[in-house]
């Protein structure tokens, strides 16, 4: 029977991330296993400072391991872990599903050291509930966060996580200026690893935050995304020294935030657990708000670049935009959202994104973008029939007279309201 080395480092969230999938692979196929969970610069809290449960623990790091690995089957998150342990490199992430794991590296037959810093999506997301929800966190954090909770938010509330130091990520500050002065009746948390973004937000009367005695620091003099070493050599773009009291706070802060109906989208690992958290295994049975109808361009193109955030969700929120007023802003999601799609979804990206240039009468740019969608789909009616309308805008009567001559050759199936009023616009202007 082969045994699973369970390693979780880096900050919280990552560790989270490697200790949930990590014992979700071991209780699935019923494996020994232990966690190995280094104290340094990245997280010095101790495992027992963080959880309850005790787990079988290793406090060696990969400096400590070097060379020591033997024939184990080493599945890592990147080359970098790979050099400072001294072996060749394999990805954590490069299986199709646990039956190809199962396959071809339990079925090696050899221990397997496994060093993600993601959840691999081979590892099914119910295994990982079903861990989560077994998960107990400390008595001094759960009461810290819950204390807080009832004592302080008394309530339902949103959430906002501002990562800074050694990666700016979350809405910016003068985003939560704009956020929390549009809901002033909205009660909000925010946490942060700068004081002084959560000072800024918590300003407003209807934002809070939790005082904290201890921060992240600075491992080296200089600036927090400088070049540094880590506790085993590593070389990183991040000059982070978390000390045990500072990881402590941040995972009551983490706790908070899951309960709370978090707004924007960091890309954090941080932000990541702390929905699923939320999701899956909160400290309190409070219902969320009803989530608020604030868009952060800077957040919404961060989950473009994350590949996160759907098609059907950008142009609902692109028209929820719109409607709003923001007509500018829309156009601008739309274009940036050109870079992440193809295919149908990209025809159907510009043919929306045509529509709103319509609307503003822009039309020759609107010409660009259908016709671009009608050399690729030529069946697509709707475009065709926009098409005119763009063709007569710019007096291109013959041209507009050809487009509705397609139109009117396609398979016109269910008409939307929409398509029929412009139709009806058309019928009388255009011959055919």
């Amino acid at each position: 029977m082969s045994a699973l080395m369970i390693y979780c480092d880096g900050g919280i969230g990552n560790r989270i991330n490697a200790l949930l999938s990590g014992l979700a692979v071991a209780r699935h196929f019923k494996l020994d296993y232990q966690v190995h969970w280094p104290v340094n610069n990245w997280c010095a809290a101790a495992f027992e400072d963080i959880f309850s449960k005790p787990e079988p623990i290793s406090l060696l790091s990969l400096k400590d391991l070097q060379g020591q690995m033997g024939d184990a089957v080493m599945l890592l998150h990147d080359d970098i872990a790979s050099k400072a342990l001294g072996c060749g490199f394999a990805s954590a992430y490069a299986y199709a599903s646990m039956e190809d794991f199962a396959a071809k590296a339990l079925g090696q037959g050899r221990a397997v050291f496994f060093y993600p810093a993601l959840m691999p999506d081979w590892v099914p997301m119910g295994s990982i509930h079903e861990v989560l929800r077994s998960l107990e966190f400390s008595e001094p954090i759960r009461l810290a966060a819950m204390d807080f909770m009832r004592d302080v938010l008394q309530g339902p509330f949103h959430g906002i996580h501002l990562r800074r130091t050694d990666l700016t990520v979350g809405l910016t500050d003068l985003e939560v200026h704009q956020l929390v002065s549009q809901h002033k009746d909205a009660r909000f948390y925010v946490c942060s690893d700068d004081p002084l973004a959560e000072a800024l937000a918590s300003a407003h009367p209807n934002v809070h935050s939790r005082p904290k005695t201890h921060h992240v620091e600075k491992k080296t003099a200089g600036a927090w995304t400088q070049t540094c070493a880590d506790d085993d050599g590593r070389i990183y773009n991040g000059n982070i020294q978390r000390g045990r009291a500072s990881v402590m706070e941040a995972t009551i802060d983490m706790l908070i935030l899951a309960q709370s109906q978090i707004v924007g989208f960091s890309g954090s690992t941080f932000q990541r657990m702390a929905r699923l958290i939320g999701d899956i295994h909160p400290l309190l049975p409070w219902d969320k708000p009803a989530t608020l109808p604030f868009v952060s361009s800077k957040e919404i193109k961060r989950q473009l670049e994350a590949r996160v955030l759907p098609l059907d969700s950008l142009l609902q929120v692109c028209n929820s935009v719109g409607i709003g007023g923001r007509v500018d802003q829309a156009i601008e999601l739309l274009q940036e959202g050109t870079k992440f799609f193809s295919g149908t979804e990209l025809c159907t990206l510009l043919h929306t994104l045509a529509v709103f240039h319509l609307n503003q009468g822009q039309a020759q740019i609107a010409r660009v973008h259908l016709r671009h969608v009608l050399a690729q789909e030529p069946h697509r009616s709707s475009s065709w029939l926009h098409a005119a309308y763009a063709d007569l805008l710019v007096n291109d009567l013959p041209q507009a007279s050809a487009s509705m001559r397609s139109f009117a050759a396609c398979d016109q199936g269910n008409v939307s309201h929409a398509d029929q009023a412009l139709m009806d616009f058309l019928s009388s202007r255009v011959p055919i």
